[in-house]
């Protein structure tokens, strides 16, 4: 990072992209703050709690999908359909890109990173501010030298100092909800390809933020790698499952050691991953707002942007829902 320490002057937390205070000193720590939160949806009842964040956890499942909620009978069923959503979802084509589901947009992260960085290898982050610390984590887990990057500028400053890069982890719609302008995206892919590095792209909530209210192209569209998104995130109603998108090579080889390590999902709950691909792009096809940025967005504040709607339509934001998930790590 470009800073370690915030404008207080306080260091951040090792691979954070944040200062942590005494209350809440570690990760063991947020799951005491997780345990308080449950304690106040049993106290108060779950039809008094409502979401504002514009990340739906819940798992949309009719009667019916409970005869099929298995591990083998589900993927038989629904993995052709789900394949051919989810690349149109991301902007993909068969039989060049494929597609591999994990239980949650980390697990997508995290294999991407096991298999196409070693220990020592430089990894470089960029996004308007920062990474995602799901980022961060993955290239510390495999003992790559991270560098992350805010901006264009500051991007090929660190790409020029490098004499090899083995991967770019670009975020789209960054954890501050500023958006990569598009031309500065291509720019970032073809500098990273130029240098022989593979480009990753977390897009966690730009996979829809981006085309449905900026008229970005789709995920795969914007020429990187490999790219993955969470079902939870703008525009979806879960459930939380992580989608990664890519070269078919890749994604081959991303998917086996997943199913190796663990975070590989077997689709239990096939059918609904379906559906929520097919409510967002009901939602994409609503109003479109015109604009370059979040804060500029006509008519809106930022804040109203923030709070998780990405498009006009009103099917295409968070929805009055119970709480009944826990929160991307």
């Amino acid at each position: 990072m470009a800073n370690d320490t915030d404008r207080f002057g306080n260091k951040f937390a090792p691979n954070l992209s944040y200062a942590r205070g005494k209350i809440l000193a570690a990760t063991s720590d947020d799951f005491t703050k997780l345990q308080r939160a449950w304690g106040i949806i049993r106290e108060r009842g779950p039809e008094a709690i409502y979401i504002f964040t514009g990340l739906d956890h819940s798992l949309p499942m009719e009667p019916e999908d409970l005869r099929w909620a298995d591990d083998e009978i589900a993927p038989a069923l629904h993995w052709d359909r789900l394949k051919a959503l989810t690349l149109e979802h991301l902007g993909g084509t068969a039989p060049q890109h494929d597609i591999a589901v994990f239980n949650r947009l980390t697990g997508a992260t995290l294999a991407t990173h096991l298999t196409l960085v070693k220990p020592g290898d430089v990894v470089i982050g960029v996004s308007v501010s920062h990474s995602h610390p799901s980022v961060l984590r993955a290239a510390a887990h495999v003992g790559a030298r991270f560098t992350d990057t805010a901006g264009l500028e500051e991007f090929k400053r660190a790409l020029d100092r490098e004499p090899k890069v083995a991967l770019v982890d670009l975020t789209r719609l960054a954890v501050t909800y500023e958006l990569l302008p598009v031309e500065a995206i291509r720019t970032i892919v073809r500098l990273a390809h130029d240098k022989g590095a593979l480009v990753y792209v977390d897009d966690a909530g730009g996979a829809r933020v981006g085309p449905a209210s900026f008229d970005q192209p789709k995920t795969l569209e914007l020429g990187v790698d490999v790219g993955a998104t969470g079902l939870d995130k703008y525009g979806t109603l879960g459930p939380r499952f992580g989608l990664l998108g890519g070269r078919a090579d890749l994604v081959a080889s991303i998917r086996a050691r997943a199913f190796a390590a663990g975070p590989a999902r077997r689709l239990r709950a096939a059918d609904a991953c379906p559906r929520a691909s097919r409510r967002c792009a009901r939602a994409r096809r609503g109003p479109r707002l015109q604009s370059s940025s979040p804060a500029s967005a006509p008519g809106r504040s930022s804040a109203a942007w923030r709070r998780g709607r990405c498009c006009t339509n009103p099917s295409c934001g968070p929805s009055r829902n119970t709480a009944q998930s826990a929160c991307r790590s």
